[in-house]
């Protein structure tokens, strides 16, 4: 029973990805006349429910899961989001099996589409005392079937009784390497989880080239990658001791295995990188990998790490000429070296400060608005640009690495992927800034210490302000 179990639910698995130990999907939008917040929690394990939580003050909610593979004439009919108090609405949704969905929210004047990429976060188990059971009852009866078979047979009474024992038992036996197969196969390719990428340095004169590098048993190339925000693939580094250093690259790809790009002046130190891809098929991926990065080479400008409380922002200097590509660090990239603020003021370079207006405590899985105003050092507003298209970036990082996601202001889903259901549409239009605040949706997944970092574009330059939290 527990390989029939497994198998079904193999049936319907397929390999995808989501941020790391963050599985909820946020999106931060409006449909027809009303602003929508929408948390969409997936199912462990396919077959499932998602719960879609929607906040709006529209009168009704409808919400319809359209897998894309099969359309929407194969969709199941709209179902009616129920108020839960004030505002909030609920939807329990079925989700039949893994892929790419279309999750439709309609109020009663407009309709918004968020991207879903649904797959088993967790591996099927069966509880201890259910398999007892199950074990206790097949080992009788194959002793019970070995017996009538003797029985059977006067003659030769016990003789048959051994021969079915033994084919019986090899029987069971071939079934139980036929699941722990099955098992380690759907743990090697049916599970969420971030895809490892291998990462090596090259130097070039005075310039360190940073090279990403699939692996040869990777199930999905690079091959079919669409544009996200005009890059293929954003690439974060962040310093294993201290998390001082950080880096919000965009490297190139070369061939369908490989990326690569000029390393910025970084300190020298291990780096964890996060990767974000965005498929034609709507899926996103994120890669995982580690690099050791030597001392900057040449005479680029490099600021004083020594220096415990200096912030550094630091972007590319504007193109004079034309460049072969990798030659130059891509113009939206951008890089920090300073503390973090323990308080709800993170300072920027150049005296101004990112102040922190969320409200109370941070709690597990609470829907949460991470708000944020950026001020001079005279407490005078800053007037915000945009940076490839958003208000700002937000990226969220659990201590120990458990936890990683990238936010923008309508949430954390691929903008891609959205204009690849919606292509009518242009999600980032409303996304323009147009005061010095900015907004994150977001739930954190669980309790502990977070490093925050909020990227924005003023002046033409890219600041970045970094916190640590404490979600209780």
């Amino acid at each position: 029973m527990k390989a029939i179990l497994f198998a079904i639910l193999l049936l319907f698995a397929q390999s995808a990805r989501a941020h790391i130990g963050s599985p909820n999907v946020f999106f931060d939008g409006t449909a027809g006349t009303h602003p929508v917040r929408v948390i969409i929690r997936p199912p462990a394990a396919l077959p499932g429910i998602a719960q879609i939580d929607i906040r709006t003050a529209a009168a009704a909610v409808n919400v319809r899961a359209v897998l894309l593979t099969a359309g929407a004439e194969a969709a199941a009919a709209p179902i009616a989001a129920v108020r839960v108090e004030g505002e909030l609405f609920n939807a329990p949704l079925w989700l039949s099996r893994a892929g790419n969905y279309d999750i439709r929210i309609a109020t009663d004047d407009g309709e918004v589409h968020v991207p879903l990429r649904a797959a088993s976060l967790v591996r099927p188990v069966m509880p201890a005392g259910l398999g007892i059971g199950l074990a206790v009852a097949g080992i009788f009866l194959i002793l019970t079937a070995a017996l009538i078979a003797g029985a059977a047979a006067p003659r030769r009474g016990r003789l048959v009784s051994l021969i079915t024992l033994i084919i019986l038992t090899a029987a069971t036996y071939a079934g139980t390497v036929r699941w722990r197969k099955m098992d380690a196969d759907f743990r090697s390719n049916a599970l969420s989880k971030p895809l490892p990428v291998e990462a090596s340095l090259r130097t070039e004169g005075d310039r360190h080239i940073l090279t990403l590098t699939q692996p040869r048993d990777a199930e999905v190339t690079w091959a079919g990658l669409v544009t996200d925000h005009g890059k293929l693939m954003h690439l974060f580094l962040v310093e294993q001791s201290g998390s001082r250093a950080f880096a919000h690259l965009h490297p190139v790809r070369r061939d369908f295995r490989t990326f690569e790009g000029i390393l910025p002046a970084l300190p020298a130190g291990d780096y964890t990188l996060y990767g974000e891809t965005t498929h034609e098929s709507g899926s996103s991926d994120t890669v995982i990998g580690h690099i050791k990065i030597p001392a900057p080479l040449g005479d680029a400008p490099q600021a004083d790490w020594t220096m415990a409380n200096e912030v550094w922002c630091l972007s590319p200097p504007a193109q004079t000429g034309n460049a072969a590509t990798p030659g130059a660090l891509d113009p939206d990239d951008s890089w920090h070296v300073g503390p973090a603020s323990t308080t709800r003021a993170a300072p920027l370079m150049g005296g101004g400060r990112i102040l922190l207006q969320t409200p109370g405590d941070l709690i597990t899985d609470r829907d949460t608005l991470l708000r944020f105003a950026i001020v001079t050092a005279a407490g005078e507003s800053v007037a915000l640009q945009t940076y490839m298209g958003m208000a700002g970036h937000c990226v969220i990082r659990r201590e120990d690495g458990t936890v990683f996601t990238h936010l923008h202001p309508a949430g954390s889903i691929s903008m891609a992927a959205q204009q690849l259901i919606t292509p009518e549409k242009s999600p980032a239009a409303m996304l323009t800034p147009t005061t010095n605040e900015l907004t994150f949706p977001y739930a954190f997944p669980q309790p502990g210490k977070y490093r925050v970092w909020v990227q924005i574009r003023s002046a033409g330059r890219v600041l970045t302000g970094v916190f640590d939290l404490v979600v209780r």
